[in-house]
């Protein structure tokens, strides 16, 4: 009699652990090198879990992608508010029609998965959503586009236990749980 195949949860169970810490020390160099917002690394780094589980591949076939799952209209905007700060004023129709085409070439192109352009692009978002809204909780309600505060609170949580243990990964599985 031939034993029967384990089942899919007791291949998991039988299956060694992943130390994934490696990937967290990596994210977070990336976020310190890439982020472009006054928000804190831990913040950026939960925000990052919380979105793609540390995927760059994320959202390659949906509307949203990368790390910091970002959707063409957000790199439009980045695109639009890069030439805004150029000019220091609102940019011109046209202007602003050039910013969106060339976000939305970004948003095309395959370099929207390097986790550091995707940061770079995520964390210049926030900082619109930072720069155009009354708090921090305002800014990210604006940027999950959800207006119960929950995605914030969890990050804002999970942000403040990464800063005491910034090796624990189990922190960052508890706050998606």
């Amino acid at each position: 009699m031939e034993p029967k195949p384990a089942t899919k949860a007791q291949a998991a169970q039988l299956a060694p652990a992943t130390d994934d810490s490696a990937r967290l020390a990596r994210i977070r160099s990336l976020v310190e090198a890439n982020n472009k917002s006054t928000l804190n690394t831990d913040l950026i780094i939960c925000q990052i879990y919380m979105e793609s589980r540390f995927d760059a591949r994320a959202g390659a076939r949906q509307d949203a992608h990368g790390l910091m799952q970002m959707q063409r209209q957000g790199v439009q905007q980045v695109f639009k508010y890069r030439k805004q700060k150029e000019l220091g004023h609102m940019p011109s129709d046209a202007q602003t029609k050039a910013a969106f085409a060339e976000g939305s070439a970004m948003y095309d192109s395959a370099a929207i998965f390097d986790e550091a352009t995707n940061i770079q692009l995520g964390s210049e978002y926030m900082q619109y959503w930072l720069d155009t809204s009354p708090s921090v909780a305002a800014a990210y309600a604006r940027y999950r586009g959800l207006s119960n505060g929950i995605y914030y609170k969890k990050i804002s949580a999970s942000a403040a236990r990464l800063h005491d243990d910034p090796t624990n990964m189990q922190i960052l599985r508890d706050m998606v749980k």
